[in-house]
């Protein structure tokens, strides 16, 4: 079956921005040559308050070791303080200095400029669809990396096949059913 050219237009438009957003040199002037990882621990701490190193982790989608790495590396540049929780002493939490949230909000700000003319014009219901639409492709992603699969055009898994899969024990093979 041959493969709607649209279909593989939204593909590669869906790629170039993941690229663009994802994959910068550190010698790009955004965020102060931060990494992503570090970007992104910024925008939580900026958006949603000081952090637990686990809470933080599991945000992140990372082990704790490496949060821990990456809010050294935050702390050392100012961009961030580890200070006691309030509700446990034997805790700590992480929150933006007052340089890393002018940091962060400079940024931010510059990049909702860029974005801005994107629903400039546009009525309500246009500007709504457009956020619709990345939502929805949001969720398809999300359900892709939960489901790698093939599905069929109603979210359904393809075929019922076997296919190898591993059981708990190590080597072992066993066949899966695809539901």
């Amino acid at each position: 079956m041959a493969v709607p050219p649209d279909l593989l237009a939204l593909d590669e438009l869906l790629n170039e921005l993941a690229k663009l957003y994802q994959f910068r040199s550190l010698d790009d002037r955004m965020y102060e040559a931060l990494t992503v990882s570090q970007s992104y621990c910024l925008r939580i701490l900026y958006f949603q308050g000081p952090r637990t190193m686990g809470e933080l982790a599991t945000e992140l989608d990372v082990r704790l070791s490496t949060m821990t790495g990456i809010v050294d590396q935050l702390e050392a540049r100012g961009l961030v303080e580890r200070v006691d929780h309030p509700d446990d002493r034997r805790s700590l939490r992480v929150t933006l200095s007052t340089r890393g949230r002018t940091l962060y909000h400079g940024a931010h700000d510059a990049f909702l400029s860029h974005l801005a003319p994107l629903l400039d014009g546009r009525s309500a219901a246009a500007r709504r669809e457009i956020l619709d639409f990345l939502g929805g492709a949001i969720r398809v992603i999300q359900g892709w990396r939960e489901n790698p699969r093939k599905v069929s055009r109603h979210g359904t898994a393809h075929s019922a096949r076997e296919r190898v899969g591993r059981s708990r024990g190590k080597n072992h093979l066993r066949p899966v059913r695809l539901r």
